[in-house]
């Protein structure tokens, strides 16, 4: 691009249909300008070249229907085998692009899926954490509870021993349970009622 910019330009948009045999040329003038040169790498890059959807689309609808030099003179005619064949070649360009976007998108979905599997076992474990981190700490109360009731126990029998009177438990308060009158058994009625 740097050594022949009229024959590949930098510019997608602007590139050109090249003159059948353009290797020989190349070769040739790499080799004038001193420069070292692969014969195969300069193949596979040329190969490379024409291969991109920009030079087919090139040869299918550059003005003129005009072939190319190295340096951007008109060198022949794009003839209609070389159309059929650009149009052959970028209907098989397009077949790659979407089965590579099928595949994409399968892909993605196939992430996103296993991304929200993921934060699903994330949430389990960290539910399964917290219920465990629950048990431990109401067991560590029914422990300390017991303790304290034991603890209350030995202090009471000690005051018994000693012929104190014993400490007064706490006092837990409990509902009181109402009954509804028209729940009472049948027998309990008196015969006024």
């Amino acid at each position: 691009m740097d050594l022949f910019p009229e024959a590949f330009p930098a510019r997608y948009d602007a590139l050109l249909p090249l003159k059948l045999d353009i290797e020989r040329d190349l070769l040739a003038r790499l080799v004038a300008l001193g420069e070292p040169v692969e014969a195969d790498l300069l193949r596979k890059v040329l190969a490379n070249h024409v291969g991109r959807a920009g030079y087919l689309l090139a040869l299918l609808h550059r003005p003129g229907h005009r072939r190319y030099d190295l340096d951007g003179n008109p060198a022949g005619e794009v003839d209609a085998t070389a159309r059929s064949e650009a149009v052959r070649l970028l209907g098989e360009h397009q077949k790659r692009q979407q089965a590579a976007s099928r595949r994409h998108r399968a892909n993605k979905a196939l992430e996103k899926k296993q991304q929200a599997a993921k934060a699903a076992r994330v949430a389990e474990r960290e539910r399964r954490a917290a219920e465990k981190q629950r048990r431990r700490e109401e067991h560590e109360r029914n422990r300390q509870r017991g303790i304290e009731r034991r603890a209350a126990e030995a202090r009471a029998r000690e005051a018994a021993r000693g012929g104190e009177k014993p400490p007064l438990p706490d006092i837990t308060f409990r509902r009181k349970r109402r009954f509804d009158p028209k729940e009472r058994d049948p027998e309990d009625r008196s015969p006024g009622q």
